[in-house]
């Protein structure tokens, strides 16, 4: 090469200059391949060119020459590689004709032969153009002193530049990465060796040793050597210690080096603890959980599966919905899809609630007898339901066949009340007795004789009934031996409606008056004043009577001193029904609505009306922790949510509704709901509608859990 012509030359150098460093990984380590040994033009020197850099010349003497050589190495590339950059898309590559330019031109502008401090190399005949200007810019420069740092802290960086090394004296051998240099006089050749521990790098003071630049990806079998000792001190250090220096690792990591720690660190936390805790705190763990979301988690793998289906655990879930009690055993004694007791009893009561609140309505039963007259009172307990109608008949059905099983005949008045207990049913009629029935005989057992007029209440507790009637007294009758007991007389126009808890009897009458009496001694404790018409219902739990009357008020008292303790206001007419349960009150009106009423506060909670509401009186209703069931003349039952108040759907909507069409009687029980319906006009065939609102059980005895969860 140093025989050949300039413009030979020139393209030799160009050539290697334009060849990018190979990185042997994707680690980007510096390249150290030995590219050429070239004699720059013009002079006997020869360089050594490692990569694409100029490497050492041997007759340079000094660091600070050795530095203008490097830094002219360096914009040399420089100016090759920033080419494609925006702000140098203008400015020209080396100009063919002209060569390779000399160093003094690319430090200065203003720069001669005679700044090179031996003299060593010549004046270069080739004169600088555009690559002059771009180097002698900030832009080259600040370049420069970049590359420069990273090269003299070690740094890493993409492009790195190779170490320079210097020859001080002939013969002198020397390492550069994985291949040793010999300097035999003004020539070098290399020499393949083995990986040395060191490479030489160019220091003031001449050759010095440096750590190796590993060019090989570290991997755990071929970590970096210094590592084994950094963890062994990191071990010995204390919690707060190690602490301390994970912080400062952190502070001192690049973004992506973080996302590789969450990478790492995450799953760890990713971790089965339920199965890894001893099952006391595992259960305990699972008790936090909804019951939906236990049934879930009883899908996640088996030993959840085996926690989940803790027969205490369900009992506990079943105690906070309110379920007390196991239902009685229905299909396969053994279910495998639940084998708690007490989570099937869940289960069921779960899937009961949604058949009521959206699944298909099942084809209703129909019952029908009475002919065409009205059904006036209506019982319903276990698999019996028993009519009473103004034609002085009792009938009684099978719910689960829908047959009449028979008529219980003995009245000469249409029956106006009943009471219903076991097998045992009381019936007060317009012919002014009262009769004891044994349902599955038929057969009367007492007809219980003593008031003057219609018997238009009663109530059973235990053994006993006391009735109402409209010859303004109250009667206590022992149902098992027809006498009666004790009459109460105080009352100046009939009475409508009475409560009886074994203790105290609570009664309302036409004369606006509530009164409440002690049964054994015939006493009235209290008359409740306050009512300015008829009274027309009450509930009474022992501790609050509650009264409704035609004067639209709903009134709250207490029953042990007979104090008023609130006045309900918001109805616009009779308050017809009413039901009492946990100090929740229930009434509905023939202003066609029903509120929802806390009796200790005396605030409506809520107003079941709106754009569903009914569109006639509110004949009866049913409530229980989660629905009110109410009906009307308007021939429709609907179900509301209790909670928020909310319509759910209609359960029941006659063809005649609105043209004569009237639900009179609705009872209800967990999974059944019989309505007395019929017409005043002919246009409704009176009968029994009973709903049906099970679980349907499949061959296994048990409903898909994915029902539930869903």
């Amino acid at each position: 090469m140093a025989e050949a012509c300039p413009a030979e030359r020139k393209n030799s150098i160009n050539d290697i200059i334009n060849r990018d460093c190979a990185s042997p990984s994707p680690t980007e380590t510096v390249c150290s391949d030995v590219t050429s040994i070239v004699n720059v033009p013009g002079t006997s020197q020869n360089y050594l060119l490692l990569g694409n850099n100029l490497g050492f010349n041997n007759s340079l003497k000094n660091s600070e020459e050795n530095q203008t050589l490097v830094k002219h190495s360096f914009l040399v590339r420089l100016n090759q590689e920033e080419c494609d950059d925006e702000e140098l898309q203008n400015s020209k590559t080396l100009d063919e004709s002209q060569g390779v330019e000399s160093p003094h031109n690319i430090l200065s502008e203003n720069d001669s032969n005679e700044n090179i401090s031996d003299g060593s190399v010549g004046e270069h005949p080739i004169t600088p153009k555009s690559s002059l200007k771009r180097a002698n810019s900030e832009f080259s420069e600040r370049h420069w002193r970049k590359r420069k740092s990273i090269v003299q802290n070690g740094l890493p960086c993409k492009k790195l530049l190779p170490e320079i090394c210097r020859i001080s004296s002939p013969n002198h051998s020397f390492t550069f990465s994985d291949i040793t240099f010999k300097a035999m006089g003004s020539a070098v050749s290399p020499e393949i060796a083995a990986p040395p521990s060191n490479a030489v790098t160019l220091s003031s003071g001449g050759l010095q040793t440096t750590p190796k630049l590993r060019s090989v990806i570290p991997t755990k079998d071929n970590p970096p050597p210094e590592m084994s000792e950094w963890l062994a001190q990191f071990q010995s250090w204390s919690n707060a210690e190690r602490i301390l220096a994970i912080n400062e690792l952190i502070t001192r990591c690049e973004p992506t080096q973080v996302r590789h720690m969450m990478q790492v660190i995450e799953p760890q936390f990713q971790r089965d603890f339920i199965s890894l805790l001893p099952r006391e705190l595992a259960l305990n763990v699972l008790s936090f959980l909804e019951p939906k979301d236990l049934l879930k988690a009883a899908q996640t793998c088996r030993s959840w599966r085996f926690l989940a289906e803790d027969n205490l655990l369900w009992k506990e879930k079943c105690r906070e919905a309110g379920i007390d009690e196991l239902p009685k055993r229905r299909g396969s004694p053994k279910s495998p899809g639940a084998t708690s007791p007490w989570k099937a009893a869940y289960m069921r009561e779960h899937m009961i609630e949604m058949n009521w609140r959206s699944k298909p309505i099942k084809p209703p039963k129909m019952l029908k007898g009475h002919d065409d007259h009205v059904i006036t009172c209506l019982q319903f307990c276990g698999n019996r339901i028993v009519s009473g109608s103004d034609d002085n008949t009792l009938k009684v059905w099978n719910v689960s066949t829908g047959k009449c099983l028979r008529t219980l005949v003995g009245h000469t008045g249409g029956v106006w009340s009943s009471q219903m207990s076991g097998t045992t049913i009381i019936s007060g009629s317009t012919d002014r007795t009262l009769k004891v029935w044994d349902i599955e005989t038929g057969v009367c057992k007492h007809t219980l004789c003593g008031h003057t007029s219609t018997v238009r209440c009663m109530h059973l507790h235990g053994n006993k009934v006391v009735s109402g009637s409209r010859d303004a007294t109250l009667r206590v009758w022992n149902i098992e031996t027809g006498a009666c007991l004790h009459v109460l007389v105080g009352h100046m126009a009939a009475v409508r409606c009475v409560q009886y808890d074994g203790k105290l009897v609570v009664s309302g009458a036409y004369d606006n008056f509530v009164k409440i009496w002690n049964p054994e001694r015939a006493e009235c404790l209290h008359t409740l004043e306050g009512h300015t018409n008829r009274v027309y219902s009450l509930q009474f739990d022992g501790v609050h009577v509650v009264s409704g009357s035609l004067d639209t008020s709903i009134k709250v008292w207490e029953v042990e001193t007979g104090a008023l303790k609130h006045t309900l206001l918001g109805h616009q007419s009779l308050t017809s029904g009413m039901e009492l349960r946990n100090n929740i009150l229930v009434s509905g009106n023939a202003d066609s609505t029903v509120k929802v009423w806390d009796t200790v506060t005396g605030q409506c909670l809520q107003t079941l009306s709106g754009h569903y509401k009914h569109q006639s009186a509110v004949t009866c209703l049913q409530f229980n922790d989660r629905f009110v069931i109410t009906s009307s003349d308007d021939g429709t039952v609907k179900l509301w949510d209790v909670k928020t108040g909310e319509f759910i759907r209609n359960l029941v909507a006659l063809d005649s509704g609105g043209s004569g069409g009237v639900v009179w009687r609705i009872r209800a029980s967990e999974t059944k709901l019989v309505c007395a319906v019929g017409s005043r006009n002919g246009t409704e065939e009176t009968k029994l509608l009973v709903l049906d609102f099970d679980v349907d059980l499949n061959a296994n005895g048990v409903k898909d859990v994915a029902t539930i969860v869903r």
